[in-house]
Parts: structure tokens; sequence; C-alpha cells
């Protein structure tokens, strides 16, 4: 897996830590492709991890993250130059991981020594798939750290309707018009026609240029996977056709208990709170303090109009302390998981990423969106079809929005209810996503079809 963000080693390390539970033995190879400080996650001791660096020259992590910020709080269409620019870069970064990666004669003796009887690949590019291939393992698993990836889904014949499956990167749910239905399928068109000619055809280069001048296709190869797990769940995920070899695992390792007691700081804000606490964050991957000033003034102005609230925010920087009204509080760091399971915690502000999602649904949270980029604005439509979610758009965000959305999650009780009656079918479903991980597993590295 590439150590990109916080999230997506929390997710691979709830796959390798669910693993362990049925008496696996795990290994966790985490690829640094960048600069970027290594996430700080607690992984299980037991789990051999295996850090590999294939910095890729010319790429600083604080420079992309820059440049990055600069459109993600932008409304900027696909067909802008700074976004085709930024799909190139990404294209050559992972192009050039790989190639670190498949030139590292050392590291691939050792993958081909281990003998692992099942590898797990994750779906941001094929890398892990031609490397898979060298080694010689059958019995793999494409893994989908999010919803099922349009390139995934395409590769493993998963009927793709665009009439209302919408693609990865379009802003609408499984309910759209007549515009929007062809937005959905003329952004199918697009993506069979360009996708194949980016990463996995720069990659089966690197391949063919490093391993062997017949190395097959990596995006025809793709098709051979055997089994894929998605981290979604039917209970809340858009309607979709699906195939027998889909496996959903979402909520993965995500705990149903109470909270654990919070530390002193943070007790001592939840006691102050008339109404309740409402908890903000952007995530791992997106920086706040590099949101446009117009943002950040109109965020306090709006959490101003509710003094009986206490507003919870995970910010690093330090620009705001001039600013914040008194009932909004400022930390590098949150307890998400235990503010949010707080009974005295009454919705959630987010980016919409699809791990955050599902962490509002297993606490029972009404969620209020502000999508970024990527799969945010799908999975903000989402929510807001679901019935738990109200979404603010970042090209209308001010102060008047951010009020009129608030108001709305926290003095409807539709949201609320709509929360917590998915959390508890989650819940309460027969089948626990844990339990599909290990027998599928055990099924695959046993008759490796």
């Amino acid at each position: 897996m590439l150590e990109v963000s916080n999230s997506q080693v929390i997710f691979n390390k709830r796959v390798a830590e669910t693993l362990l539970q049925g008496n696996h033995s795990v290994t966790l190879i985490m690829v640094r492709p960048y600069d970027k400080k290594k996430p700080k996650v607690d992984i299980d001791p037991r789990i051999t991890v295996k850090h590999v660096d294939a910095l890729v020259e010319g790429i600083k992590a604080d420079d992309w993250e820059k440049e990055q910020a600069k459109m993600i709080y932008q409304d900027v269409p696909m067909w802008d130059s700074r976004q085709r620019n930024m799909m190139k870069k990404m294209s050559m970064a992972m192009t050039g991981y790989c190639e670190k990666l498949v030139q590292n004669k050392e590291f691939l003796k050792w993958m081909a020594d281990e003998k692992f009887d099942v590898v797990y690949t994750h779906m941001y590019d094929f890398c892990g798939i031609g490397l898979n291939h060298v080694i010689g393992v059958k019995a793999w698993v494409w893994l989908n750290s999010g919803q099922m990836m349009d390139w995934v889904a395409d590769q493993m014949g998963v009927p793709i309707i665009p009439s209302y499956v919408p693609p990865m990167l379009m802003e609408s749910h499984s309910a759209m018009n007549f515009y929007e239905r062809t937005k959905s399928f003329i952004g199918l068109w697009l993506f069979r026609a360009i996708f194949p000619r980016m990463v996995p055809a720069a990659e089966t280069e690197v391949f063919r240029k490093h391993i062997s001048p017949d190395f097959p296709d990596l995006y025809e190869l793709s098709k051979q996977c055997p089994l894929v797990m998605v981290n979604s769940n039917e209970l809340y995920e858009m309607a979709r056709p699906t195939l027998h070899k889909i496996v959903n695992i979402g909520g993965l390792g995500m705990r149903f208990e109470d909270a654990k007691p919070l530390e002193k700081n943070f007790q001592t804000i939840v006691d102050s709170a008339k109404k309740g606490v409402v908890v903000f964050t952007f995530g791992s991957v997106t920086r706040m303090e590099l949101m446009p000033e117009d943002w950040k003034a109109s965020m306090m102005a709006a959490f101003a109009q509710f003094p009986d609230y206490q507003f919870i925010l995970r910010y690093e920087g330090e620009d705001l302390e001039q600013i914040r009204p008194k009932n909004v509080h400022l930390s590098k760091w949150l307890p998400q998981s235990d503010l949010l399971k707080h009974p005295k915690t009454r919705g959630f502000i987010s980016h919409g990423g699809y791990n955050s999602v599902q962490e509002a649904l297993n606490s029972g949270q009404p969620i209020m969106t502000i999508p970024l980029f990527g799969d945010q604005p799908r999975n903000a439509k989402m929510a807001q079809q679901l019935g738990f979610g109200v979404n603010v758009r970042k090209t209308g965000l001010c102060t008047e929005t951010v009020v009129a959305a608030l108001k709305e999650m926290l003095e409807n009780e539709k949201y609320n209810n709509v929360a917590k009656r998915i959390s508890g079918m989650v819940k309460k479903k027969p089948i626990k996503p844990e339990e599909l991980l290990l027998k599928w597993t055990t099924f695959l590295a046993e008759f490796k079809f």
C-alpha cells in the first residue's frame, strides 16, 4: 500500500489486524512515494511491517499539498489546464514510484522468497498487480478503500449503467435528471477512452522495460482478478449491479462500543455545551489551515450564531486563535471516534471522505458535508439522498449557507433519526465485514480460483 494519508494506512491496518484474528501471518508492505511525513498510526506488533522507500524525484509533499489546496477549495472543472496538469503529475508519481520498486531487485527477491499465499493490492494504481504477477501468486484481492472504483468495476465486468450509476468523480446520486444522466453517460465514455492510456499503460511500459519486453498489459492482467473487496456496505451504498466476486467489507474494524472517557481538556468543552457538540474535520489529506480566508471568516461567523453548541475543530494552524468565537475550540489532534460517539455530540462537519461518512453512520451522527475533491461530492450526494446528510457546495460557501445547513442538521430531527436507524442496521447486520474478510480470504487461499 502507498503511504499517502492516515486514512489509507488506517484502512489497510484494519484489514491486516482482522486477518490476524483468523490466525493468519500478515505482512504489510508500506511504500513511501514522496517525502511526506510517515503517518502516525499504531499497528499491531504481531504484523510484519515492511517499509519501502520509492521516492519520486521532483515531487515534494509540501509543494504538492499547497498546489492541491489552491484547487480543491475552488470549483475547477475537469477540462481546466490545472486539473490536467495535476492528473499528469499524479500519473508521473505513480509511474515513478512503480519504476523504483521494479528496479529494486532486493525487494523483488524478498517478495518472492516470502511465498505469500494471498496478496492484497490497492486500487490506487496497477503496479501491485504487476508485482504480484512477477512473484506468481494466483490468489490475490483487489482492495478498494472506498466505494468500488470505476476501473475496477469495468475490468471485473460489473455493469456501469450511467442512467443511475454516476461516475465516481461526478457530483450526483442515483436519482438523476436528464441533464445529469447525459453528463453521466459522457463521463463514462471519456473514462473508458482516456484512463487505460494513463496510469496502466505507463506502468505496463515500466515492467516491459525492466522485467520483460513481452510482459502482459496490466489493464488486461487486472481482468484476471479472482476477488474484489470494497470498503462499502449494501445498506447505504447507491444501488448498482454487482457480481459474486465483489465482497463488501464496509465498516471493517470500526467499533460500536460506547465512547472511551475523554481527556480532561475535551471533557471540559463537552461539559460546557448547553445543547451539544459539533465535531469538524477535513480528514488527514486536506490541511484546513490552507482554506481561503473568506471561508475561515464565514465559518467563524456562522458558528458564533450557535452559542449553545460547542464546535471542536481539528486545525493545525494558529491564525484562527484571534478571530474564533468562544464556542469554537481548535486542536491539532482529535479523539474523533470517541467524540462522535459521545451522547452530547449532535453532528459532524466533514469534507465527505468515504471513511468519514462511514464513521458518521457508525456513530449514528448526522453529517454536514463540504465536499472538496475526488469522490467526496458523490459521497455527499449519497448522504443527502439517504437522508442523514446536509450538503454545502464549496462554490456557495458563505456565512448564510453554513448557518442554514447547521440549522437544518441540528434542528430537524429527521437527520438524526435516519443516522441512528442506519447505524442500528449496520450494527445488527447478520454477516459482519470481519467475517466476510476472513472467510473469503481463507477460501481464496485454499482453492486459488
